[in-house]
């Protein structure tokens, strides 16, 4: 039977240079997509310019393409905002070298940045980070919870206790290169990660750091100016695994020498309110984190915000490249709908069928290069690959936190 002859299978083997050119090809196709939506709003911008929708009857560019093509207004706008933010001069069919890495999605809610803020955006740099760095463009900033870098490198600490604990359990290395590595390693595992405090906005890359103070331009600070400051303030209160209990003279509801995980937008309310009670009676500069207060108390309003800001333009094309982001919903519902969002668990492969063909190949590519959670010898592999597409992921096709992921077949050679 077919399903009983997986050992007497021959898997599927590939040359490097076969397997680069596979690659390569599907690196052109994806970049043809994003191609497809600047000459699609350089042609509109044609029209518009020269109303040549008038030789047909029509008022506007808009009542034009959505007479003749069902685009909406708002499609019709963010096809002709595209070109103009990222095609060669400002005016052609041809998309800037600088943006090819960075996905459609990044594209569209880049829209709303300065070009000196598009310089923080990474092609690893997710949606969700892109949408609170303009959530902070655009908002008052706490006073006195982060006023300069020093401060905010203190708070980034004090939110993530599990991390400087492990931080300082690590012997020091005198190679600063490799001691600057390892750090590196705990500090920011997933290679992308971002944190907001006060007066600042920073974004944590595998090279860089990347940093905004509001109201000015951002900045770049190097991995082993980051490191040798959190040395700097937390030396004389250096205690292995009780760091930061020594430094902030506080204790931890319970042991944390690991570090400590993302907290998901959905449990930051539950988090927020167990520190606010913690601090109160706590020194004025390192009370609870309001922020993350602020986010949950208006959850819906900003939800129903991010979501109107950034519609889709595939909505009228059949192109998605990430089934379940971005979503358009009514504010009164945004909560109901981002808890049952965030129950909804599936396969891989229960998460690929839902794409169009166009936003599976994406998807694909991206865990290759980006998450890594795809790699070569999995794929030479028929019960790796399996595994792969078993594993259970959440509504964005990320790999949820559940016991069913715990281990990997192993081929046999």
């Amino acid at each position: 039977m077919r399903t009983n002859d997986i050992e007497n299978r021959e898997y599927y083997q590939i040359t490097l240079d076969v397997w680069m050119e596979m690659k390569e090809r599907l690196k052109r196709e994806l970049l043809g997509i994003k191609q497809s939506f600047v000459r699609i709003g350089y042609v509109l911008r044609q029209i518009d310019d020269g109303k040549l929708y008038e030789r047909d009857g029509y008022k506007s560019i808009a009542e034009f393409a959505e007479a003749e093509y069902g685009l909406k207004p708002s499609t019709t706008s963010r096809f002709m905002s595209i070109n103009r933010e990222y095609s060669v001069d400002g005016y052609s069919e041809h998309l800037r070298p600088e943006f090819a890495d960075l996905g459609r999605s990044q594209l569209e809610e880049m829209l709303m940045l300065s070009d000196k803020d598009r310089q923080m955006i990474r092609p690893e740099t997710s949606r969700e980070d892109i949408r609170d760095l303009k959530r902070f463009n655009r908002e008052t900033p706490e006073k006195d919870a982060a006023d300069d870098i020093r401060q905010l490198v203190e708070r980034f600490y004090y939110d993530n206790p599990g991390i400087l604990n492990a931080v300082f359990s690590e012997p020091a290395q005198d190679d600063e290169r490799a001691n600057t590595k390892k750090m590196k390693e705990i500090i920011n595992p997933g290679g992308s990660r971002s944190y907001r405090k006060g007066l600042f906005f920073l974004m944590m890359y595998e090279n860089k750091i990347a940093i905004k103070k509001f109201g000015d331009d951002p900045w770049e600070m190097t991995w082993e100016e980051f490191i040798r400051l959190t040395a700097d303030i937390f030396k004389d209160a250096a205690a292995g695994p009780r760091t930061w209990q020594t430094y902030f003279e506080e204790e931890l509801e319970k042991p944390d020498s690991e570090p400590t995980k993302e907290i998901a937008p959905a449990q930051k309310s539950q988090e927020s309110t167990k520190t606010k009670a913690k601090q109160t009676e706590k020194k004025e500069p390192l009370k609870s984190a309001k922020e993350t207060e602020k986010e949950s108390g208006n959850a819906a309003e900003e939800a129903g915000n991010d979501a109107e800001e950034s519609e889709k333009v595939v909505s009228d094309t059949g192109i998605t490249e990430d089934k379940g982001r971005g979503t358009a919903v009514e504010k009164s519902d945004a909560v109901s709908t981002q808890r049952e969002a965030a129950a909804e668990i599936m396969t891989r492969k229960a998460y690929i069928d839902k794409l169009t063909l166009e936003a599976a190949a994406f998807y694909i590519c991206n865990e290759f290069t980006n998450r890594r959670s795809l790699t070569v010898q999995s794929l030479r592999c028929l019960d790796d690959t399996k595994a792969w597409l078993l594993a259970k992921v959440d509504e964005n096709g990320r790999e949820a936190d559940v016991e069913e992921n715990g281990g990997k077949q192993q081929c046999r050679n």
